[in-house]
């Protein structure tokens, strides 16, 4: 199995970092801090952080086709303008149930926004993954704690994450339509230690899970399920990962300081910092929301 160690970008002291992606007209990582209440930028040649702050908790963060921001906030989905911090809500959801707030999501290749709600105490089957393209879809209901989301480069297949199932399922999706059907098992986590969290897809087609409780990045092959790859990171709380820079192989990893008492933090200090390895494999620029 091959292994990498990730090294600090930049020491951030996150919360709760989560939703890494590149921005490719920007040259920046995009990353968010949810219960922090921040979305911020990262830049992979000087380490350079620019962070803004919002009145809710962002669960995700992506481009647009526009030189705005989409963020999925706790209760609404909106625009956020980078430059002055400003948001202009798109549509106000609510709290789809009580207790609920957005969490992980990405933009498929055809500009859809698909995000999942969570209970704000990750109580069971609370939550629900939408799709929204002017109009929001419920695509899988009864979820706990909606994470990782890609597609094949031949979106073909549509990986998803609930982090309380110990597992990756794959759909088959239906680009045009946004239809997922066929739901199967990809991956089985077999340590239930750790919980798998945010995901990116490389070039080969291998699947990138960041590993909460794992102190990784874990590779896997969704053709066999085998784990494959694991890239080292020194602090226990993994929660997201994204290829990104110049020649899309350097992989962005969000790290958190939440649910770690003060031992474990004397232990990883760096708990809540950016890390970035540079790898032998590249991945995808993060697919822009379109109106």
């Amino acid at each position: 199995m091959q292994t990498w160690k990730a090294e600090i970008l930049a020491k951030t002291n996150l919360s709760l970092g989560e939703g890494a992606k590149w921005h490719s007209p920007w040259k920046k990582f995009l990353f968010v801090d949810i219960t922090g209440k921040s979305v911020g930028t990262a830049d992979p040649a000087d380490g350079t952080i620019r962070t803004v702050s919002l009145q809710k908790m962002p669960g995700m963060v992506a481009p647009t086709d526009s030189d705005l921001l989409i963020v999925a906030l706790e209760d609404e989905i909106a625009e956020l303008d980078f430059k002055t911090g400003e948001t202009k809500t798109i549509l106000s959801f609510g709290s789809d149930q009580t207790g609920n707030r957005s969490n992980d999501g990405a933009c498929d290749a055809m500009g859809r926004l698909w995000f999942g709600t969570m209970h704000k105490e990750a109580k069971l089957n609370a939550g629900n993954l939408y799709c929204y393209n002017g109009q929001m879809t419920k695509k899988i209901t009864n979820t706990s704690v909606s994470n990782g989301l890609c597609w094949s480069a031949d979106q073909k297949t549509f990986y998803y994450i609930d982090s309380f199932c110990y597992k990756i399922t794959g759909y088959d999706f239906n680009l045009k339509t946004g239809n997922i059907t066929n739901a199967r098992t990809i991956i089985t986590i077999e340590d239930r230690n750790t919980l798998p969290d945010g995901m990116c897809i490389d070039k080969d087609g291998m699947l990138w899970v960041a590993m909460w409780g794992g102190g990784c990045v874990n590779r896997y092959n969704p053709d066999t399920g085998q784990l494959i790859g694991k890239v080292k990171v020194n602090a226990p709380h993994v929660t997201s990962c994204s290829f990104g820079g110049i020649n899309g192989n350097q992989l962005l990893v969000t790290t958190a300081r939440d649910g770690l008492n003060q031992e474990q933090l004397e232990t990883y200090p760096d708990s809540g910092s950016l890390f970035m390895a540079t790898l032998d494999v590249a991945g995808y620029s993060a697919s822009p929301f379109t109106k």
